[in-house]
């Protein structure tokens, strides 16, 4: 075959980057070419490039440089809407229909819960709202199940949920925290007031 005519096959589908320097005796034969844009020589079949119709990248550092640069073109950085860590999501899978994204699993269950905050509202079932009133079920299904002040946790069946501001219609989980009998009694008795910061009763 004419010198010429392997040329223009190899530069053209090359994606016109690797120029021929020779080596064809026929096409079973090993040839050399440059890649132009590395100014590297490399050896490549010539039957791979004689039957490929279609331009590709024949070079390898040419190719594995194409390959990184479409993984990094399909992927997008997305923002976890539970706990704000950053990390990578395939662009075929930028889908929520509530346009929020979580890292893991438990993050997303976590979200979905009652009173986790109005910002996850747009991914809860409508069902969920109903319910919102049970506050002692919220409360133990978001906290330990033991008291915030003295840690006692023999028997959650004896637990209690206070109202911190002592608003009973107000039943965000915000606004909850499991007490033990004893100090739930500290607290309505008026002998003591919940210090939610520092989680501990202090006295009146």
């Amino acid at each position: 075959m004419d010198s010429n005519k392997i040329a223009e096959k190899v530069f053209k589908n090359s994606l016109e980057t690797c120029e021929y320097i020779g080596g064809y005796v026929n096409a079973n034969s090993s040839i050399r070419v440059r890649c132009i844009i590395h100014d590297e020589e490399f050896e490549t079949k010539w039957d791979n490039i004689r039957r490929d119709n279609r331009a590709h990248h024949i070079c390898p550092q040419c190719k594995e440089e194409d390959k990184t640069d479409r993984l990094q073109d399909s992927r997008e950085e997305v923002e976890c809407a539970y706990c704000g860590k950053v990390f990578i999501k395939p662009k075929s899978r930028l889908n929520s229909k509530s346009g929020l994204y979580f890292c893991c699993r438990e993050h997303k269950d976590l979200s979905q819960r009652i009173g986790s905050g109005e910002n996850f509202n747009a991914m809860r079932p409508d069902h969920y709202g109903k319910v919102s009133s049970n506050y002692r079920a919220l409360a133990f299904r978001t906290y330990e199940h033991k008291c915030v002040c003295c840690g006692w946790s023999e028997d959650e069946r004896i637990l209690e949920v206070h109202h911190i501001d002592e608003n009973h219609d107000n039943n965000k989980i915000t606004n909850l925290v499991i007490l033990c009998p004893i100090c739930h009694r500290k607290i309505t008795l008026g002998y003591y007031l919940y210090d939610n910061e520092n989680k501990t009763l202090v006295s009146k």
